[in-house]
């Protein structure tokens, strides 16, 4: 296809979506893709940018969720959008297979392995791939470097979240109905543990057993904060019992919490054995995620163990490379450390005066409003912020999750506090009980 053809397709492409109305998108989403996400809007975002999205309606709206972190840099980065301009614009391979040298991902192993401190990357497209590459490399090396005969077992924590697939589809809480039923039979090896119980932990490990999966804080699970010295007691028991200890940082990361990754908050004696990315290190632009182990790990993946045509492919490759100097230059681990304790400073100040909320808690810009059980509960509150044009989403029925862009102002997340102050402090705090 010749430039200028290739110019009109384009700009009918984008027309079409620009002419569809709201009502003609919920007719469309209906008809033709699978309903297993419930939408919290009947009003198509049309445009994003920083903190901020905008709906067909000409609605403008605060995005405190930032897509689970996915955002920490905001909506359209300029220094990701100008690099993925000048990659397209050089004609650069935007996909070649892992089996040709790449100079992007050369780069972006380069980076990221400077960034992290870890010596090898495994790339992937997003963030249940991490978790689930982990999942193999824990087992290979229990086979090879352990002595398992059986299977190796992986313990992991009530409440977490790691992904949707098959693997780890079983680890949703009994109660995640939807999740759950209806996958098995589940893949043995697996074993869960009570979060933030070092004891219980000891206590479930057998000589199969090849790895510990915890996030460091539970996202998905109720933003849910361990004890100081946990993630570190997880690491002393890894060298102790000579298993492998696994943090899925795919939404802790990236300077979410305050510190780039969550558990530098306890010192180099915290570092995992492998770390899971995901999310933010694309800037939202691309899915991008992978591992990061030492070498004697990672050189137990050889040619044919691992793999996936776009993980690591040059656009992603240069996407991440992007987003990753976007937070080294925008001083993102500050931002989220001061801005972060201000809000929460905020929260649990509202909180003493609004009596459906139960405890506020979080480190650096991840926040959980826990809801008490009487009256409405976290979806009602969802809907109602959304109309007051903020957006902050429920889980596990009570919990409000509040993970706003890194990089927003201090007047963005004042108008969102604003708003959580009206709705639970105000006049219709009384209407909500």
């Amino acid at each position: 296809m010749d430039h200028a053809t290739a110019k009109q397709h384009a700009r009918k492409i984008l027309d079409n979506a620009a002419r569809l109305s709201g009502q003609d998108t919920l007719e469309l989403l209906s008809q033709h893709v699978a309903k297993n996400y419930g939408l919290l809007s009947q009003d198509p975002i049309v445009a994003a940018e920083g903190a901020w999205l905008q709906t067909r309606s000409g609605k403008r709206i605060f995005d405190g969720v930032a897509a689970y972190s996915a955002a920490n840099l905001g909506h359209g980065h300029p220094l990701v959008k100008e690099t993925l301009k000048l990659f397209l614009d050089s004609n650069a391979p935007t996909v070649l297979g892992r089996f040709l040298p790449d100079p992007w991902l050369a780069l972006f192993g380069q980076k990221v392995t400077a960034m992290t401190g870890f010596e090898r990357f495994l790339p992937a497209n997003g963030g249940v791939e991490g978790p689930e590459a982990a999942i193999k490399l824990a087992r290979r090396w229990a086979h090879k470097v352990k002595g398992v005969q059986g299977t190796p077992e992986i313990l992991y924590a009530d409440h977490c979240f790691h992904g949707r697939t098959l693997t780890v589809t079983q680890m949703f809480d009994t109660d995640e109905k939807a999740a759950i039923e209806g996958f098995g039979p589940w893949p043995a090896g697996f074993k869960r543990v009570a979060y933030d119980d070092l004891a219980a932990m000891e206590a479930a490990m057998t000589p199969d057993t090849a790895a510990i999966l915890v996030e460091p804080i539970q996202g998905e699970g109720g933003v849910n904060v361990p004890k100081p010295g946990y993630l570190r007691g997880l690491c002393e028991l890894g060298r102790k019992h000579n298993l492998l200890v696994m943090f899925d940082e795919v939404q802790t990361g990236w300077a979410r919490t305050g510190e780039l990754f969550c558990w530098m908050h306890e010192g180099e004696a915290a570092r995992p054995d492998v770390m899971c990315i995901g999310k933010s290190v694309s800037g939202g632009f691309a899915p991008v995620g992978g591992i990061l182990a030492s070498a004697r790990l990672m050189d137990l993946l050889g040619p044919g163990s691992h793999g996936s045509t776009f993980g690591g492919c040059p656009i992603s490759s240069a996407i991440a490379v992007a987003a990753l100097t976007a937070i080294e230059q925008e001083g993102l681990v500050e931002q989220a450390r001061e801005k972060g304790a201000w809000v929460m400073d905020r929260l649990r100040a509202m909180a003493k005066d609004a009596p459906r909320i139960k405890q506020v808690r979080g480190k650096g810009m991840m926040f959980g409003i826990e809801l008490t059980p009487q009256g409405h509960d976290g979806h009602w509150f969802s809907e109602r912020l959304l109309q007051r044009g903020a957006i902050l989403k429920d889980t596990h029925h009570w919990v409000l999750r509040f993970t706003p862009p890194i990089v927003a102002s201090k007047a963005d997340l004042e108008f969102a506090l604003n708003v959580l102050e009206q709705e639970f402090v105000g006049q219709a705090a009384v209407q909500a009980k």
